[in-house]
């Protein structure tokens, strides 16, 4: 328990959590992986070839100059890998191949450390493929010889037209040397010396300019042809599968653990425990199913589903013991959640135990006790109700158990079943049988089973795991309380194989045989006690 009182989640409530849940995980995990497969097998496949490019001068090239890698690596080849993906380099690749239409375009990337660019070109066709990426390479190789013979182009213009201007200097020198004195001729020989020796320098440079002009090559090598791949990159279909089942697990647990965080409805004693100490838990009952429309306990007498109605009696014999508990009423929140069968059920197992019981239908609303038993409907409570005397007629079973069928449906249920003569019917029941089993309507449709309750010594609630939520209980067992019902506990009802044993074993005493059957402790088996001492 946490500070705030609520229980925390541990890592066996989580497991239990994705078992109860399993299915909503399977249907995460197939809706995510059947559309992902299926789209990715509709798929054209996509082919890719990639070719290596070494961004340095060939051996001569540049003899005078520095190559064009700059000190700074990485931003020269990230700035070399814009001009590849440009659209200057994409608009040759269209001129040199002769395209009309948009060919796909380049992707480069660095590899590490290294002055290598992997240039790679992305087709439907493997040979296209193969084809654009050598052509990319021949493309950008172009586009930089182009620049870097044309910037030199430019240099070797601007030195030449330097070259001229110092020529024409020198010139204009010589004529005026024809008519200087010889003061005069000292300082022009000197500023003409000046002059043929800057002209010098530039006549070099653009020589040099002529000869890098000649040997430039796009500042880029070829080191790996693009090959014709052998096989897609795309699509994956067991890649993307693997991944949609990674993706629909995920999804699915989460949705899993959300769904069961915002289920509230009893599954375990754990989930009853949150209603408060002081509401007992009387008995777990399986989800087995009868093999006939029989209580169970008349039509397979063995059955593990029996053995938790035994127990169900020999917790309602021990209250017996301590305050008179004969007329027992049992009542649900919704109807389909197995009051009635329950009620049937525990009549039985109370007259197999030797006690004397009637199971009186008081479900005016939608009686079923007579579809178990297989006896008409005629002569039931509601007649003897109507009677101006009281001369209850029953239907016997065998020698301990009646049944007093709820008979024709009444337009006012629950005055019916509040009313002094309900009372005296169960009075005289009382006085007739040990044990008196009341079936009611579901407590939270209709005000039946509150009205009864002033008249019975005991409620017993069916909680149907999985179904009933703990408000439904909270706010049923309010309104009991709310009238002072002598509630007895909760029957937790179809219960999952997974929960029996650990509900059963801790709860109530029964070991598991290697049979599959189970056995109750013979402490805990008075099944011939009767109540408030009766022999």
């Amino acid at each position: 328990m946490n500070d705030n009182g609520t229980q925390s989640m541990t890592l066996r409530d989580y497991w239990r959590a994705v078992v109860r849940r399993k299915w909503l995980i399977v249907v995460a995990v197939v809706t995510c992986t059947a559309p992902a497969v299926a789209l990715t097998l509709a798929e054209s496949p996509t082919y890719e070839s990639t070719a290596r490019v070494l961004l340095q001068s060939k051996p001569g090239e540049s003899l005078f100059g520095s190559n064009v890698v700059s000190s700074n690596a990485d931003r020269a080849v990230a700035n070399e890998i814009n001009v590849l993906e440009g659209d200057v380099v994409y608009q040759q690749l269209k001129t040199d191949l002769g395209l009309v239409a948009d060919p796909p375009t380049v992707s480069g990337v660095s590899e590490t450390s290294t002055d290598v660019i992997a240039v790679s070109v992305q087709s439907g066709d493997p040979d296209t493929a193969a084809i654009l990426a050598n052509a990319y390479v021949q493309a950008y190789t172009t586009v930089k010889r182009t620049q870097a013979i044309n910037g030199l182009a430019d240099a070797g213009r601007e030195l030449q037209s330097k070259v001229t201007d110092l020529q024409a200097q020198v010139d204009a020198i010589d004529l005026e040397l024809l008519t200087a004195t010889p003061d005069q001729k000292t300082l022009l020989d000197a500023e003409r010396r000046q002059l043929v020796d800057t002209q010098s320098v530039f006549k070099q440079r653009l020589d040099q300019i002529q000869v890098d002009s000649a040997l430039t090559s796009g500042s880029a090598q070829l080191i790996q042809p693009a090959v014709t791949p052998t096989g897609p990159i795309a699509p994956t279909p067991a890649r993307t599968a693997v991944l949609a089942v990674v993706v629909g697990l995920l999804l699915g647990l989460f949705a899993a653990l959300l769904v069961d965080h915002l289920d509230d409805s009893i599954r375990t004693s754990d989930d009853l425990a949150k209603l408060g100490s002081d509401v007992l838990l009387l008995a777990v009952i399986p989800a087995d199913r009868p093999p006939d429309h029989r209580p169970v306990a008349l039509s397979r007498p063995d059955d593990v589903e029996v053995e938790a109605y035994r127990s169900l009696r020999t917790n309602v014999q021990f209250i017996g013991f301590e305050r008179d508990c004969r007329v027992i009423e049992i009542t649900s929140s919704v109807t389909g959640e197995g009051k009635t069968t329950t009620a049937a059920n525990l009549a039985v197992v109370l007259a197999q135990a030797g006690s004397s019981v009637v199971l009186v239908d008081a479900d005016l609303r939608r009686p079923r006790v007579h579809e178990l038993f297989a006896i008409g409907r005629t002569l039931g409570l509601v007649d003897n109700l109507l009677r101006e005397s009281i001369d209850l007629t029953v239907h016997p079973i065998d020698d301990h158990l009646s049944i007093l069928p709820a008979g024709r449906i009444p337009s006012n249920p629950s005055e019916m079943l509040s009313g002094n003569r309900m009372a005296a019917v169960i009075e005289e029941l009382k006085a007739r049988f040990d044990y008196v089993i009341v079936d009611t309507a579901p407590t939270l449709p209709v005000s039946d089973a509150i009205a009864l309750s002033r008249h019975v010594d005991g409620v017993l609630f069916v909680a149907q795991a999985g179904r009933t939520s703990l408000a439904q209980v909270r706010l049923c067992l309010g309104r009991l309380d709310q009238v002072s019902a002598p509630l007895l506990g909760v029957v937790l009802n179809r219960a999952k194989q997974r929960n029996r044993r650990r509900e059963y074993g801790t709860a109530y005493g029964y070991g598991y045989e290697s049979s599959g059957s189970y056995v109750a402790h013979a402490a805990e088996r008075p099944d011939r006690a009767k109540p408030n001492g009766k022999k």
